[in-house]
C-alpha cells in the first residue's frame, strides 16, 4: 500500500465486490468521481460498513495500490438520515444520485455539481414532503451547470399575447407565446402556465440555500416537474424512470 491521504466527498453509489467487499463511488469537488474499495463492507462487524451506504458526506482516509484506492478509515460528516424516514425522499435521492453519477464526468462538472448535490440532499432530508419541487429545481439547475441552459426570455415576436400560457419548446430551447405563428415555430413543445415560467426563472437565479423556497399551485408544480424532467432526459439522452414509481402514490 502507498501513502495515505484524506478526502471529503459524497458517497453516491455502492456495489458489491467479491463476497465481503464493496466498491463505492465518491463525488469530490476537485478530483471529480473517485472509485474506492471498502474491504469487509458486507460484514456486520465492519467499522467501514456504514461508509458504503449512499448517500452520505464523509471524510475518508485512502491509500493507493496498483492504481486503485482503498478505504482505510473514515468519519461521517452528514448522513442525511431524514431520507430514510420517507419513501418519497429516498426515491428522489436515488434519482438525483443517478443523474450526478452520469454527469459529473470531469473535474469541471464535478466542481459545479458538488455544492448543488449537498444542498439538495440536505433540503430533501429535512423536507421530504417537498420532494417534487426539490427534484424539479435540481434537474433545472443541473441543465444550466452542464451547458444546456434554456432561454427563458419572452417570445421573440415582440408582441407576446395575454394568454396565461407559454409554449415551452424542447427542440428550440426557448419560450414562445400562444400566437398561432409563434407556436408553429416552437415545433416540439408543451404549453406551460406563466406560474411555471416564473418558477423556472426563480430556480435559475436563487441561491442554493433557497433553491426550493417557492410556493406553487398543484397545476404549476405539475407543469414544472413535467418540463424539467423531460428536458433533462432529452438532453442527457437517457430515460430516468425512478421517479415514475411515485406517480402512483397518494399525495402527501
Amino acid at each position: 500500500m502507498g501513502a495515505t491521504f484524506t478526502i471529503r466527498g459524497v458517497v453516491i453509489a455502492s456495489r458489491p465486490h467479491r463476497d465481503q467487499d464493496a466498491i463505492i463511488t465518491i463525488l469530490t469537488p476537485k478530483q471529480g468521481l473517485v472509485s474506492v474499495m471498502v474491504p469487509g463492507a458486507k460484514k456486520h462487524s465492519s467499522r467501514l460498513a456504514s461508509l458504503a451506504t449512499p448517500p452520505l458526506l464523509a471524510d475518508m482516509v485512502l491509500s493507493e495500490s496498483k492504481s486503485f484506492y482503498y478505504l482505510k478509515e473514515g468519519e461521517t460528516v452528514e448522513s442525511f438520515r431524514g431520507l430514510y424516514d420517507s419513501f418519497e425522499g429516498l426515491t428522489s435521492a436515488s434519482h438525483i444520485l443517478e443523474v450526478v453519477k452520469d454527469t459529473a464526468i470531469d473535474p469541471e462538472s464535478a466542481q459545479s455539481l458538488y455544492p448543488l448535490l449537498l444542498y439538495v440532499l440536505y433540503d430533501l432530508s429535512k423536507h421530504p414532503e417537498k420532494y417534487r419541487q426539490i427534484v424539479a429545481a435540481f434537474e433545472w439547475r443541473v441543465m444550466d451547470a452542464l451547458g444546456f441552459a434554456f432561454d427563458l426570455n419572452e417570445c421573440d415576436c415582440g408582441k407576446p399575447d395575454e394568454m396565461p400560457t407559454r409554449a415551452f419548446s424542447f427542440s428550440k430551447c426557448r419560450l414562445y407565446c400562444s400566437n398561432i405563428r409563434c407556436v408553429e415555430k416552437a415545433k416540439d413543445y408543451q404549453f406551460v402556465s406563466l406560474g411555471c415560467v416564473e418558477a423556472l426563472r426563480y430556480i435559475r437565479e436563487a441561491p442554493l440555500e433557497r433553491l426550493s423556497a417557492f410556493r406553487a399551485e398543484k397545476y404549476v408544480l405539475d407543469d414544472l416537474c413535467s418540463v424539467t424532467h423531460r428536458y433533462l432526459c432529452e438532453r442527457l439522452e437517457k430515460n430516468y424512470d425512478k421517479m415514475s414509481i411515485l406517480d402512483t402514490l397518494p399525495p402527501l
